[in-house]
């Protein structure tokens, strides 16, 4: 679901730890604050892999926002109120036969879908370190659905949280580092002809450390039917 450089998460992933600190001190009773929640219905949203698009996936993504406070450091006077995220995602995916498989690593570099279209189930998660904000998120404001395979465009995962907050906000340090999902086509017997055939169970793995899904061994992969 995601392409992105591991230097960049790596990078975010040490600000992030250099903010924590300073979280708590702005405000020792933002831990009694209870998360923001938000629930969307997402539908026939392309899939992106290690060359181009290669399913469409539906699915409900739920998002939780927690508040940790007013920063008192002059550098984010603009943008003063501080919040983490993430996103666990629960839904199905069907793949685009004729496209490349999600994995393009090692020896499935130029590997095609197969002809017969499968479909699965996906399920992951996504983290953001602290960020900044110049107003404060509300309840109400994400979609509670989306359609199209325009979404990736319109409504990027890697800033999601954006969309708790009101048109206008000023943002600092948005950046989710860390992300992991599992695709699954579950094993199946076909009879044709009057002859069986069992396909093995499919998985396909796409993290943050693990080259999003593209490293030569141990990633799996969908490769259709």
């Amino acid at each position: 679901m995601n392409t992105k450089s591991l230097l960049q998460k790596a990078a975010v992933t040490v600000g992030a730890v250099g903010v924590l600190a300073t979280a708590g001190a702005a405000s020792a009773s933002a831990a009694t604050v209870h998360p923001l929640t938000a629930k969307t219905q997402i539908t026939n949203r392309l899939d992106g892999g290690g060359n181009g698009n290669w399913a469409y996936d539906t699915f409900n993504r739920v998002l939780s926002l927690q508040y940790l406070g007013k920063s008192a450091d002059p550098a984010h006077a603009t943008a003063p109120y501080m919040y983490d995220a993430q996103v666990r995602d629960t839904g199905t995916f069907k793949d685009i036969p004729g496209t490349y498989t999600p994995d393009q690593g090692g020896k499935d570099l130029g590997l095609i879908l197969k002809p017969n279209q499968v479909t699965g189930t996906l399920a992951g998660s996504g983290q953001w370190g602290v960020f900044y904000a110049s107003s404060k998120a509300a309840h109400g404001l994400v979609p509670s659905r989306l359609n199209g395979p325009a979404l990736n465009a319109l409504y990027p995962s890697s800033t999601w949280p954006e969309l708790a907050f009101p048109q206008g906000t000023v943002f600092n340090g948005v950046s989710e580092f860390n992300f992991s999902y599992q695709y699954t086509v579950p094993a199946v017997t076909v009879t044709q002809n009057g002859h069986k055939h069992v396909y093995k169970a499919q998985t396909w793995l796409d993290t943050a450390s693990n080259g999003d899904g593209q490293l030569p061994h141990g990633d799996g992969n969908i490769t259709g039917r």
